[in-house]
């Protein structure tokens, strides 16, 4: 009876767990960035014409991204309707998935508490949480880029059906975002190869392996490629991924360190209980890098893709995100230890707890003084520095007491309950900054395709989206050229979009008969002159 009211415990911590990190006030924020209106009006218009092999973006094909997220947006705009939160519900599912299936690995790899630690490491893992909230490409990457890893790593024992699952995994995540997944998978097993001296799996089981990833990859590549012929080679292939990785043509530049403080925010506050793993590392020496074990694969599984992406002449947060998978298992089995009791942890938890503490300093006095200073508010700053804060001297005592599961317990709390409050209390601040919504729904009714929302110095996606695409292409970007604007369109009325330094240039110029701010854009209306 004990035994069972303690799995049910476990069962609803998960559950509460899971629900705050990827399924609380899913649509509660709007649309933001330049890639989730894009996506998401590509997954409607797919359900909406009915054509599955070229995407559309305003009915004009756009041969950017596999289309698999737009395969599964569009499902669920069918059966739940078009919102923001039904466009991210399939991602959050992945988010689920992967977390989960990192959790099953790890139970019955190690032992049940690994599965159950491993869990709630990844779920809390800030740049986890806040892409599987996403509708982009990157968390779907993830998923089935975890799903063939841990396959594969199932398969080494020998059992070629794990493989067999591990190609059509791959081949999922082909289609999520393209041939990266097959880069990183090669890099990772080759030098696994190359260090060991000794193939992972029977050849036969490798070859169907392959066998299975270029029938259920190959046609889209094929059908895409018939309708659109060299459009797609010169977007998709040399655009998009020869020139993204080589050439800084899609203004993502950035230092070759760029990774190292995305992981410290991004994978706070477990990073800092790496260090144990790494000193263990460290003590075995060749023997560790020449002999085929889980952490062999999990340790080259980080650092293959952080350094193939440190590589890449375009950087973005969310490219890292396949390492957080390898890196919540090896915090995990860490954490098992602390926890088991083990005397060798001891001071090794009291080091890496300082670290942690430390770091949760540093971001709870951002949060409490950035805020204020982006947003201009000072109580949801003091809202979100509060929890990590809070952790870091909860854990602290908790550690000064010996219970090493409650020093555990307070450092995720922390972070998911930043990530509830964030969801919950800072989403309207921080779209009334990243996304058009509200200022584009209050032009619609005013606006058309023949008399569009004119874009002033400033131009975002969202406003295309939440507008219908009724906006116009280009900003324009100074009064003269809006002057010429007015004599090539006349209208009676125009509705102006602009960010603050636009706004002041269009009092000085015109008398506007409106204005409304909302964070850092404007609304404005203009009389014909």
């Amino acid at each position: 009876m004990e035994k069972k009211r303690r799995r049910l415990a476990w069962v609803l911590v998960l559950g509460a767990v899971l629900y705050c990190a990827f399924f609380f006030q899913l649509g509660r924020l709007p649309f933001v960035g330049a890639d989730e209106p894009r996506y998401v009006r590509i997954g409607e218009e797919m359900l909406l014409r009915g054509e599955w092999v070229t995407p559309t973006l305003n009915f004009a094909p756009w041969l950017e991204k596999p289309p698999l997220l737009f395969w599964i947006e569009a499902l669920s705009f069918l059966f739940l309707g078009v919102s923001e939160w039904t466009a991210r519900l399939p991602v959050a599912l992945l988010a689920m998935l992967t977390v989960l299936t990192c959790g099953f690995f790890a139970a019955k790899r190690w032992r049940d508490r690994t599965g159950l630690l491993t869990i709630v490491v990844l779920a809390s893992t800030p740049l986890f949480f806040v892409y599987g909230r996403a509708a982009s490409t990157d968390m779907p990457l993830v998923c089935f880029f975890t799903l063939a890893m841990l396959a594969a790593l199932q398969a080494t024992s020998g059992r070629g059906a794990w493989l067999l699952l591990s190609g059509t995994f791959l081949a999922l995540a082909v289609l999520a975002k393209g041939p990266v997944a097959l880069v990183l998978f090669a890099g990772i097993w080759g030098s696994y190869l190359i260090l060991t001296l000794r193939l992972p799996w029977r050849l036969i089981h490798g070859l169907a392996a392959i066998a299975c990833l270029l029938l259920l990859a190959v046609p889209w590549f094929y059908l895409v490629w018939l309708e659109n012929g060299y459009n797609f080679v010169a977007t998709f292939w040399l655009n998009h991924h020869v020139a993204r990785f080589l050439t800084s043509i899609h203004h993502h530049s950035q230092p070759f360190w760029y990774y190292l403080p995305v992981l410290l925010v991004g994978f706070f506050p477990w990073i800092a209980f790496l260090g144990s793993a790494l000193r263990r590392v460290y003590r075995q020496g060749a023997h560790f890098l020449f002999e085929p074990s889980t952490e062999l694969v999990l340790w080259l599984w980080t650092l293959v893709p952080l350094l193939f992406f440190s590589a890449s002449s375009s950087k973005l947060a969310g490219y890292i995100l396949p390492i957080l998978p390898p890196l919540a298992l090896l915090v995990a089995k860490e954490w098992d230890g602390f926890v088991s009791g083990d005397l060798f942890s001891v001071p090794a938890l009291r080091t890496q707890l300082a670290l942690a503490n430390a770091l949760a300093l540093i971001l709870g006095m951002t949060l409490l003084f950035g805020i204020p200073l982006v947003y201009g508010s000072r109580s949801i700053g003091g809202l979100l520095a509060a929890p990590v804060l809070l952790g870091a001297i909860a854990s602290h005592l908790e550690f000064r007491r010996r219970r090493a599961s409650s020093v555990f317990g307070w450092l995720a709390a922390s972070t998911l309950l930043l990530a509830g409050l964030a969801f919950w209390q800072a989403s309207p601040l921080i779209g009334g900054f990243h996304s058009a919504k509200d200022l584009s729904l209050q032009a619609s009714e005013y606006i058309s395709k023949n008399e569009p929302l004119v874009f002033y110095r400033y131009f975002h996606h969202t406003a295309l989206y939440y507008t219908d695409y009724r906006c116009t292409p280009q900003p324009v970007n100074s009064t003269d050229e809006l002057e010429s604007y007015f004599r090539e369109r006349p209208q009676k009325e125009y509705w102006i979009l602009t960010q603050k330094p636009g706004w002041l240039e269009l009092e000085r110029s015109f008398q506007p008969l409106s204005v409304q701010p909302q964070g850092n854009l404007y609304l404005v209306r203009i009389a014909a002159p």
